[in-house]
């Protein structure tokens, strides 16, 4: 890894501030401008001790931990700090953040304090409650000495200039280190000449909006009460963002105080456009009786709908209260648009594998594709109204969302562009390779909108061979109106058979349909898309294909060490009816101790293939399988660690044979493979040899699927 100078969050900082002090210059206040000039008056040292400070969680910094070698005078520059105001005492208004910063032993102190009773043995959170009930400032006398604990000053200001740096509340000064240390891409190139905001009221506002936002979960119940009683006087929302920002922070705070205030929750709730806060007070208007007000206000939505959203809620709302509709339209699409099918239950865990799998052995293409097809199609086809046209659709190399999809306005700003760009989609061939070309300039590059990955162009190509181009404009178009709503939930597969393309949303028993994928459904289906709902049940099919596999190495650590040696007993309907094994070169020395072990040294590999040698075929023989290994992890984390050092993704589903033989044989005293073999008369040729092993955990399998299997036919029976 790359080391860094011994300055280097100084360099850092000034190229923060070069930023904020130059494009961003119109959005700072007096007061901003004057706190960045007194920071320039300020010797290096001096600088670096402060940029110090700011890189710490807490704002209450305790003064011995202010000591770095590369600083000379660190208490004379200290005081300077101080005197200037970038360092202060602690003071009152200070408390919550000093309560938080203290140990156990100190929170303890200050209950001694306040003559507070407590308990040795309670924990460090009811120790903290006990100090916010009982103690007052005063308690924390030895804590408050500005010669061993100092607040940080001047937060307010360095909060605003990340705001407008980053354009969140959560990113910090970290990312420049990360960004030099290769550790974060980012978009390098990007003109920093431009600023996130027009006008410094919009600038102001947005940031005022988003701190309410963050801040309202972090309070007590009486103190969300309080913040609610004060909205009346709080500044008007400037802008888009500023909007955007205030709508959810009414929606967070009215569903916060509901149980508490719902008259004071419901007012708040109604003056969020947001569609969730919206919903939210049809509801609980409807739980007051108030039901004339909710009919005619849910007819006055579907008639003129601000959202998709709210329109879909609207309609099934009043068709299940006022048409006497018993069911809603998520049950509806469960029960009447849905399909089953039996999957083998070792696909529990990747669900939606298995129904892949499932469609591939009935010669039928399947891909799983979930969000990343649609987020791939969205970026890939409005690339350059998304990236290039406009100099301010990023404002600094960390963005990777254009402003127009964070702010949810791309077709508003757009809109021509967008029109013309799908009206030369003419057809669906002409597009692909539109996207093609797109793929092949483009690819890698981070973008915010998807991610990049090899099978991408193999998915595309299927797609548009038998996609209606007419329907996928139309989607698109909606995306570009939308992106905040259908940017997710869609469907987790696509399938093509004789009967064309379909999309099938996968439910594995006890799941639900989420809102937003009824959503997506919904607009997909009336962008002509087919769309399924797959219920899937769980069974023990007796032709599921397991590879049991075991390897031998040169350690116990995938990333350090390399295979020596992979056996595998291929296992259908009981029975083992291939096996397949192979030396492997680890090109690094055998350990003495390893050769002891498994009787393998650096002669046997000498001749044996590379890894990269036997990959793909490796790979074709696990095809289809359940990965199966006594430790699962391990033997399958080193073959994914191999794929991986050949830039290969690597995913099957396992089953271990440990964890599945305590499960069906509990009470063992040992489930290692040698006493399980031994235990259960399994004959071993040679222990600690890949294939040996293999089998003898193939032996196992058998056992714990005879248990499974009559575990299932109980269940049956009983039901």
């Amino acid at each position: 890894m790359k080391e860094l100078p011994s300055k280097y969050y100084l360099t850092h900082f000034h190229e923060f501030l070069a930023f904020v002090s130059g494009p961003c210059a119109h959005l700072l206040s007096i007061e901003d401008s004057a706190f960045i000039g007194k920071f320039h008056t300020l010797c290096e040292d001096a600088q670096c001790l402060y940029v110090r400070g700011l890189n710490r969680k807490s704002p209450i910094i305790r003064r011995n931990s202010l000591f770095y070698d590369e600083i000379n005078d660190h208490q004379l520059h200290l005081e300077r700090l101080i005197t200037e105001g970038f360092y202060t005492e602690v003071k009152k208004e200070h408390l919550a953040e000093l309560t938080h910063n203290l140990t156990k032993p100190e929170l303890a102190q200050v209950l001694r304090n306040a003559n507070v009773s407590f308990k040795s043995s309670q924990s460090k959170a009811d120790y903290l409650q006990l100090v916010n009930e009982f103690c007052q400032f005063e308690d924390f006398c030895a804590f408050l000495d500005p010669t061993v604990v100092l607040h940080r000053g001047q937060d307010q200001h360095i909060n605003y200039f990340l705001f407008l740096f980053f354009g969140d509340l959560n990113s910090n000064l970290s990312k420049f280190s990360m960004r030099d240390l290769g550790i974060m891409p980012t978009q390098r190139g990007v003109s920093t000449d431009n600023a996130r905001f027009d006008f410094i009221d919009e600038a102001k506002s947005a940031f005022f909006y988003a701190h309410q936002r963050r801040e309202v979960m972090s309070l007590l119940p009486e103190q969300q009460i309080a913040l609610a009683q004060q909205f009346p006087s709080f500044p008007t929302p400037q802008g888009t963002l500023a909007n955007e920002h205030c709508d959810r922070f009414l929606l967070r705070l009215g569903k916060a105080i509901l149980p508490h205030d719902q008259s004071l929750g419901i007012k708040l709730l109604a003056a969020s456009s947001e569609p969730l806060a919206q919903e939210k007070v049809i509801r609980e208007k409807y739980k007051l009786g108030e039901k004339e007000w909710v009919k005619n206000r849910l007819e006055m939505i579907i008639e003129e709908p601000d959202s998709e959203v709210l329109l879909s809620f609207a309609e099934d709302f009043l068709a299940r209260k006022f048409q006497q509709k018993r069911t809603s339209t998520l049950t509806d699409m469960l029960r009447e648009q849905s399909t089953t099918v039996l999957i083998d239950e070792m696909y529990m865990d990747s669900v939606e594998h298995g129904v892949k799998l499932f469609y591939q052995k009935q010669k039928k293409q399947a891909f799983r594709t979930e969000n990343r097809l649609w987020r791939a199609l969205f970026g890939l086809v409005f690339w350059h109204e998304l990236f290039e046209m406009d100099s301010n659709a990023l404002v600094t190399e960390f963005d990777y969302k254009p402003q127009a999809i964070n702010q949810n306005n791309f077709y508003n700003l757009y809109e021509q562009d967008i029109e013309t760009r799908l009206y030369r989609m003419t057809s669906a061939q002409i597009t692909f390779k539109q996207v093609s070309k797109v793929m092949l300039e483009k690819y890698g590059r981070p973008n915010g909108i998807f991610r990049w990955h090899k099978s991408l162009l193999e998915v595309l190509a299927v797609f548009f061979d038998h996609v209606d181009n007419e329907g996928l404009k139309e989607h698109l178009r909606m995306m570009a109106k939308d992106f905040k709503n259908y940017a997710d939930g869609y469907p987790d597969i696509m399938v093509v058979d004789n009967t064309g393309l379909r999309f099938e949303e996968i439910k594995a028993p006890g799941d639900q349909l989420r809102k937003n994928q009824l959503l997506t459904i919904k607009l997909l289906r009336k962008s002509g898309f087919k769309v399924a709902v797959t219920q899937v049940e769980w069974f023990l099919d007796p032709l599921q294909p397991y590879a049991v596999v075991d390897i031998e190495t040169t350690g116990g650590r995938a990333n350090q060490h390399r295979i020596t040696e992979i056996g595998i007993a291929k296992v259908v309907n009981g029975k083992v009816i291939d096996t397949w094994q192979t030396l492997i070169n680890p090109q690094r020395h055998i350990p003495q101790k390893i050769t002891q072990l498994t009787g393998i040294d650096d002669e046997m590999v000498s001749d044996a293939p590379l890894f990269v040698e036997i990959a793909e075929s490796l790979r074709s023989y696990l095809s289809d399988c359940v990965f199966v290994a006594h430790n699962v992890n391990f033997d399958y984390g080193f073959i994914r660690a191999e794929f991986e050092r050949l830039e290969q993704s690597f995913r099957m589903p396992k089953l271990c044979t440990v964890r599945e033989m305590r499960k069906a044989i509990p009470g063992l005293p040992s489930y290692s493979l040698a006493n399980l073999t031994r235990h259960f008369g399994i004959d071993m040729t040679r222990h600690h040899r890949a294939l040996s092993d293999a089998q003898a955990a193939a032996e196992l399998l058998f056992i714990i699927n005879e248990v499974r299997h009559e575990k299932a036919n109980g269940s049956r029976l009983r039901g």
